[in-house]
């Protein structure tokens, strides 16, 4: 392979170092979430909006994207994005009021909304041997996701949970920095982000996978913010609420490593695995004591699972019904999908007293799910 500019190999970390840290902020909030509560003596209400913000500001956020057509522009957004990432983290860790913590959500979700879309771009752009790359990428997150809980152990033990906002904020720098010094490969493959209209698109298999995105990723975001919230104002330790954070993401990691071995003809059917391991995740912690810290511990641990599964297959169905010049367009609303899921189960169903519908709302799931009978081009 031909060895890439200085420049392209400081963008590629770049990117990987914004990754990081969107995907350590990802793993971790949550359980600050939970012991800021406690802390802030927060009500529900109080909580879920800190909770929900990020995922509303991180949509308004990725509207820019769509715009980003020129290595220029891209490589502009991205680091526009990284500041904005920044600033709420900083904000995030010196906020001793409500509203400054609210502020420090909106922001991190307008900036992650901007970059994170621009990744699978960037990488695009910067490399032929895209997939490759793309795998780097999703290992080296794999891999945060699982050290950054690790570090909120530590953290616990030594310092304040919000002290593990500092490897966000390091990250973060280090992503903005590497960008600044870097410059992107320029190519013909430039015009493989424009958007332009495909005859061979299939609307109706599109949406049925961002339906299943929606509903799963809804579901099992509601799942990790809400064992950790139960956990807390049940009188949690710190320590504890971060091996509440450590444990879906071990398991996602376990599982992503598995599912590298799985032949693509059977990612219909790991969409289907995963709703049901999201709906049993569901039905199990409705029906936990609220003492039981192991049976909280094996309900992250599905929901880790129940991501991991759905993450690859979802975004390559996605692909396979478009052709590569909607490739950022459909990563852009496949994170769009995901995002809006989280934000909706958090608004619509309280962590402290969900109901039975939470439950019922898996049936849209199901009914997307009939895309598996739908002819689909060959997954590369």
């Amino acid at each position: 392979m031909r060895e890439q500019p200085s420049g392209g190999r400081l963008l590629f970390l770049s990117v990987l170092s914004a990754a990081s840290a969107y995907t350590a902020d990802i793993s971790i909030f949550p359980i600050i979430l939970a012991s800021l509560s406690r802390g802030y003596e927060m009500n529900a209400a109080d909580s879920v909006l800190l909770a929900y913000s990020y995922n509303i500001a991180l949509v308004a956020g990725i509207v820019p994207s769509y715009f980003a057509r020129t290595p220029h522009i891209l490589l502009s957004l991205f680091r526009l994005g990284l500041v904005l990432f920044l600033a709420g983290a900083v904000l995030l860790f010196s906020s001793g009021a409500f509203y400054g913590l609210l502020s420090a959500r909106i922001l991190m979700g307008l900036g992650a909304g901007i970059f994170s879309p621009l990744i699978p771009s960037i990488i695009s752009v910067m490399h032929k041997e895209n997939t490759k790359y793309l795998s780097y990428w999703a290992t080296t997150t794999g891999a945060v996701c699982v050290i950054a809980p690790l570090a909120l152990i530590m953290a616990a033990q030594m310092f304040a949970l919000r002290s593990s906002v500092i490897l966000i904020v390091l990250l973060s720098v280090l992503a903005f920095f590497l960008a600044g010094k870097s410059t992107a490969v320029v190519s013909e493959r430039a015009s493989s982000m424009e958007v332009t209209r495909s005859p061979s698109m299939s609307w109706k298999g599109l949406l049925s996978v961002l339906v299943t995105v929606f509903v799963i990723y809804g579901q099992v975001t509601w799942l990790i913010y809400s064992v950790p919230l139960r956990a807390a104002h049940g009188g949690a330790t710190d320590t504890y609420l971060a091996l509440l954070g450590a444990s879906p993401w071990v398991s996602f990691t376990i599982v992503c490593y598995m599912m590298g071995r799985v032949s693509s003809v059977y990612f219909p059917q790991c969409l289907m695995v995963s709703a049901i391991l999201a709906g049993a995740g569901l039905i199990i912690f409705m029906n936990l004591p609220i003492d039981s810290a192991s049976g909280l511990i094996f309900v992250m641990f599905v929901a880790g699972a129940a991501m991991a599964i759905a993450n690859i297959p979802s975004t390559a169905l996605a692909f396979s019904y478009v052709d590569a010049s909607r490739l950022g367009l459909i990563s852009c609303l496949d994170i769009l999908a995901a995002r809006l899921g989280g934000a909706f189960y958090l608004y619509q169903f309280d962590w402290a007293s969900p109901g039975v519908e939470i439950v019922w709302s898996g049936i849209p799931l199901m009914l997307s799910l009939g895309f598996i009978l739908m002819p689909q081009r060959k997954l590369e």
